[in-house]
């Protein structure tokens, strides 16, 4: 019975240690996956926010050239 007790608790053991470790290797993918995400989301966002600036900059000259004919 002794014998039985101890293999049940290294089964039980082993049982619970891969558990943890299954459960750990899918939160990081899971997280790889959310900061390459928020990685891609960002990169847009800085390119639109760098055509935002470009269109601003060219109506801020277009506004400076033709000030004189709102007048």
């Amino acid at each position: 019975m002794k014998d039985f007790k101890l293999t049940l608790g290294a089964y039980a053991s082993g049982i619970i240690v891969w558990t943890v470790l299954i459960c750990t290797a899918a939160l990081m993918i899971a997280n790889i996956v959310t900061i390459y995400n928020i990685h891609i989301v960002i990169d847009t966002i800085w390119h639109e926010i760098a055509q935002v600036k470009d269109t601003n900059i060219s109506l801020y000259q277009f506004i400076e050239a033709h000030k004189d004919d709102f007048n």
